[in-house]
């Protein structure tokens, strides 16, 4: 009797291992960038722009996101993966040759365009290739794509930076990303990559106002950006009306009963994107609060970060083996990852040792990680074939524009409270705190699915 298909047979591999490396590329690209923009904006003189070349990676992938469930809909996910790494491709050459900040900071928003298309074509690619069984352990994997990145990247691109110049880590990304899509083209031949599913009804006139609103909710995460560096009189107006164009926006972009937590998908969505921000929001200023409040070396201060990506990586393969029920996953990683957040702020109080956050931050990572993958392989069993460019689409949306709203607002409220002992941490890691306490009563919604 011959043994079931795992994603490393025969059948999946290419694929498996294409999947594999488009993820490995996202994440080398995401740790080694953060690295080396520090000496490319010193080398350019554009210190001012630092902030406004990670924004717009941001903003302008709200828009390809949006375009990439109207294509992915109609035609499959092949052309939009490809059309979108070959974009990323571009944008990263570009920046590697940048001769001024202004030019840079133009090549990152081709980036982000880029990785909007092919971040939700790879979803989508992953449940037309891989049977319902086997995505689970997909998923984790590409969790763990994420594992050696986030422990080596910053390192390793510390040292070519030093050595050779930033330029070289802009320009290794291409070759890493030409030599994933080769295997995901190779490995996905005869599987559905390229079917085109109708779209009935006038669904397709209704699906085209999206974009002009993901151009709206791009608008408003740049303004929201401008106005939390606080530097000109009017950031509160700016902030106000980044945060209401915002909310409108999300009200339309994401499905219908995504903001009052509907059961089953549009809670999924919801949570994803409280979980997502939730982590991103501590992930950001902890090590912040090592170097500026304890003292600790930059290297002590970001191993919260290395032992979040590890436990986030075992995590995630404890989602994929199958043992445990989605809505178990869903609902214990929440609580772990709460736990983890409550346990970590510990090191606020007088006299906590710093470590209490290393193992606090572990279980928040194990938390995200049984969890994360799960809502993925959710949010697509739920979707039918015509709505998983739409329904995966709105998952990274979710997530991408409530950080880029939180991180942004916490962000101007942290500036205000400089110079008022720990009040801006303890704001930061209050909202942390509160946004996995909503994903953990988010989570028993979600877990109807």
């Amino acid at each position: 009797m011959s043994s079931p298909a795992t994603i490393w047979g025969s059948q999946y591999r290419g694929a498996t291992m294409g999947f594999f490396g488009l993820a490995f590329m996202v994440a080398y690209s995401t740790a080694a960038i953060t690295t080396a923009m520090p000496a490319a904006a010193r080398e350019l003189g554009g210190l001012p722009l630092y902030g406004l070349a990670f924004g717009i990676t941001m903003a302008t992938s709200v828009v390809s996101m949006t375009l990439a469930a109207l294509w992915i809909d109609s035609s499959g996910p092949a052309k939009p993966l490809l059309t979108g790494v070959g974009i990323y491709v571009a944008g990263m050459f570009l920046a590697a040759f940048a001769p001024t900040m202004e030019f840079l900071v133009a090549a990152r928003a081709l980036t982000g365009l880029g990785s909007g298309l092919d971040g939700v074509a790879l979803y989508v690619g992953i449940a037309r290739v891989f049977p319902a069984h086997l995505r689970p352990k997909m998923f984790g994997a590409l969790a763990a794509a994420w594992l050696l990145p986030s422990v080596i990247g910053p390192a390793l691109s510390g040292v070519v930076t030093d050595h050779f110049g930033w330029r070289w880590v802009f320009g290794t990304v291409p070759v890493l990303a030409l030599v994933a899509v080769a295997m995901v083209v190779r490995g996905s031949r005869g599987t559905r990559m390229n079917e085109s599913v109708p779209l009935a009804g006038d669904r397709p006139r209704k699906l085209w106002r999206k974009p002009q609103w993901a151009v709206v909710a791009s608008a408003a995460v740049l303004l929201l950006g401008h106005a939390s560096a606080r530097t000109q009189p009017w950031w509160p107006a700016q902030l106000g009306a980044a945060v209401v164009l915002l909310a409108v926006a999300v009200n339309i972009l994401l499905p219908k009963g995504t903001l009052r937590a509907a059961r089953g998908l549009p809670s999924l969505i919801l949570m994803r994107g409280l979980m997502g921000t939730a982590f991103t929001v501590a992930d950001v200023y902890l090590p912040l609060f090592m170097i500026d409040q304890r003292n600790l070396t930059a290297w002590l201060a970001g191993l919260s970060l290395t032992v979040g990506g590890v436990a986030w990586a075992v995590g995630a393969g404890l989602g994929a083996r199958g043992k445990l029920a989605p809505g178990t996953c869903i609902r214990w990683g929440a609580s772990f990852m709460l736990l983890g957040m409550l346990i970590s702020v510990l090191v606020l109080l007088p006299g906590w040792p710093v470590w209490i956050a290393w193992v606090g931050w572990a279980a928040a990572g194990f938390g995200i990680g049984v969890a994360y993958p799960t809502q993925s392989v959710l949010v697509l069993a739920e979707s039918a074939p015509s709505e998983q460019g739409t329904n995966a689409s709105a998952l990274q949306l979710s997530e991408t524009l409530l950080t880029a709203t939180v991180l942004g607002v916490v962000g101007a409220i942290f500036a205000a409270l400089l110079g008022i002992g720990e009040s801006g941490y303890i704001m930061a890691f209050a909202v942390a705190c509160a946004l996995g306490l909503a994903t953990v009563l988010v989570s028993r919604r979600a877990a109807a699915a």
